[in-house]
Protein backbone atom coordinates (compact mmCIF):
# COMPACT_ATOMS: atom_id res chain seq x y z
CA UNK A 1 0.00 0.00 0.00
CA UNK A 2 2.71 2.34 0.89
CA UNK A 3 4.67 1.40 -2.40
CA UNK A 4 1.36 2.34 -4.39
CA UNK A 5 0.94 5.46 -2.50
CA UNK A 6 4.49 6.67 -3.36
CA UNK A 7 4.60 5.87 -6.88
CA UNK A 8 1.30 8.07 -6.90
CA UNK A 9 2.78 10.51 -5.68
CA UNK A 10 5.87 10.25 -7.75
CA UNK A 11 3.64 9.98 -11.01
CA UNK A 12 1.67 13.21 -9.81
CA UNK A 13 4.52 15.53 -9.56
CA UNK A 14 5.91 14.23 -12.59
CA UNK A 15 2.93 14.75 -14.57
CA UNK A 16 2.75 18.12 -12.72
CA UNK A 17 6.14 19.28 -14.09
CA UNK A 18 5.62 18.06 -18.05
CA UNK A 19 1.91 19.61 -17.93
CA UNK A 20 3.09 22.79 -16.47
CA UNK A 21 6.65 23.17 -18.45
CA UNK A 22 5.85 21.35 -21.46
CA UNK A 23 5.73 24.39 -23.62
CA UNK A 24 9.57 25.78 -22.04
CA UNK A 25 12.80 24.74 -23.85
CA UNK A 26 14.74 24.48 -20.81
CA UNK A 27 12.98 21.44 -19.93
CA UNK A 28 13.74 20.10 -23.28
CA UNK A 29 17.51 20.81 -22.61
CA UNK A 30 17.44 20.03 -18.52
CA UNK A 31 14.98 16.66 -18.55
CA UNK A 32 12.95 15.66 -16.42
CA UNK A 33 15.32 15.14 -13.85
CA UNK A 34 17.10 18.82 -14.03
CA UNK A 35 13.34 20.34 -13.50
CA UNK A 36 13.56 18.05 -10.13
CA UNK A 37 16.75 18.74 -9.12
CA UNK A 38 16.13 22.34 -9.84
CA UNK A 39 13.14 22.27 -7.62
CA UNK A 40 14.75 20.80 -4.91
CA UNK A 41 18.37 22.15 -4.68
CA UNK A 42 17.73 25.46 -6.47
CA UNK A 43 19.63 27.05 -9.34
CA UNK A 44 22.13 29.67 -9.48
CA UNK A 45 22.58 30.12 -13.39
CA UNK A 46 23.64 33.31 -15.10
CA UNK A 47 23.30 33.21 -19.07
CA UNK A 48 25.56 35.15 -21.63
CA UNK A 49 23.55 38.41 -22.60
CA UNK A 50 21.38 37.22 -25.59
CA UNK A 51 21.06 33.53 -24.56
CA UNK A 52 17.59 31.84 -24.77
CA UNK A 53 16.76 28.43 -24.19
CA UNK A 54 15.07 28.42 -27.95
CA UNK A 55 18.72 30.15 -29.37
CA UNK A 56 20.40 27.39 -27.55
CA UNK A 57 18.60 24.47 -28.99
CA UNK A 58 19.02 26.17 -32.44
CA UNK A 59 22.30 25.18 -32.25
CA UNK A 60 23.65 21.68 -34.72
CA UNK A 61 26.39 19.89 -35.15
CA UNK A 62 28.68 21.44 -37.81
CA UNK A 63 27.70 25.13 -37.77
CA UNK A 64 30.28 27.49 -37.79
CA UNK A 65 31.31 29.89 -34.63
CA UNK A 66 29.97 32.50 -36.38
CA UNK A 67 27.01 30.94 -37.43
CA UNK A 68 26.56 30.32 -33.39
CA UNK A 69 27.25 33.35 -32.41
CA UNK A 70 24.59 35.22 -35.16
CA UNK A 71 22.21 32.72 -33.37
CA UNK A 72 22.91 33.13 -29.38
CA UNK A 73 25.10 35.89 -28.94
CA UNK A 74 28.66 35.97 -27.79
CA UNK A 75 29.44 33.83 -24.58
CA UNK A 76 30.42 34.45 -21.28
CA UNK A 77 34.00 32.88 -21.85
CA UNK A 78 35.91 31.82 -24.88
CA UNK A 79 37.97 28.52 -23.92
CA UNK A 80 41.30 27.80 -25.63
CA UNK A 81 41.93 24.45 -25.14
CA UNK A 82 45.64 23.90 -26.64
CA UNK A 83 46.38 26.90 -24.27
CA UNK A 84 46.24 24.59 -21.25
CA UNK A 85 46.70 21.17 -22.26
CA UNK A 86 49.17 21.62 -24.74
CA UNK A 87 48.71 18.61 -26.60
CA UNK A 88 48.92 19.05 -30.47
CA UNK A 89 45.38 17.50 -31.33
CA UNK A 90 44.03 19.78 -28.79
CA UNK A 91 44.81 23.61 -30.62
CA UNK A 92 41.84 23.29 -32.25
CA UNK A 93 39.68 22.58 -29.63
CA UNK A 94 37.34 25.61 -28.21
CA UNK A 95 34.78 25.87 -25.70
CA UNK A 96 31.59 28.42 -25.54
CA UNK A 97 29.98 28.87 -22.43
CA UNK A 98 27.10 30.23 -21.97
CA UNK A 99 25.92 29.66 -18.53
CA UNK A 100 27.92 29.82 -15.11
CA UNK A 101 27.19 29.96 -11.45
CA UNK A 102 28.10 32.99 -9.60
CA UNK A 103 28.24 31.15 -6.44
CA UNK A 104 29.96 28.22 -7.98
CA UNK A 105 26.43 25.85 -7.22
CA UNK A 106 24.02 24.10 -9.03
CA UNK A 107 22.74 25.26 -12.40
CA UNK A 108 22.00 24.98 -16.33
CA UNK A 109 24.91 24.08 -17.86
CA UNK A 110 25.39 25.26 -21.43
CA UNK A 111 28.47 24.47 -23.61
CA UNK A 112 29.45 24.25 -26.72
CA UNK A 113 32.88 22.75 -28.39
CA UNK A 114 33.73 23.76 -31.67
CA UNK A 115 36.47 21.43 -33.69
CA UNK A 116 38.54 23.55 -36.27
CA UNK A 117 35.97 25.83 -36.34
CA UNK A 118 33.06 23.58 -36.33
CA UNK A 119 30.25 22.67 -33.67
CA UNK A 120 31.39 19.55 -32.58
CA UNK A 121 29.41 18.88 -29.22
CA UNK A 122 26.80 20.53 -27.87
CA UNK A 123 26.84 20.04 -23.66
CA UNK A 124 23.12 20.88 -22.06
CA UNK A 125 21.93 19.80 -18.25
CA UNK A 126 21.15 20.63 -14.93
CA UNK A 127 25.01 20.76 -13.11
CA UNK A 128 24.82 19.36 -9.20
CA UNK A 129 27.74 20.32 -7.14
Amino acid sequence: MKKLLFLTLFLAIVLTFVVKYKTQDYILLDGIGGEINSFIWGSDTRYSEKYTDYRFSQIKIGMTERQVIAIIGKPLSRSDFFKLSKRPEDKYIVRLSYSESPSSTHYRLRQIYLYKDKVSKIINYFYFD
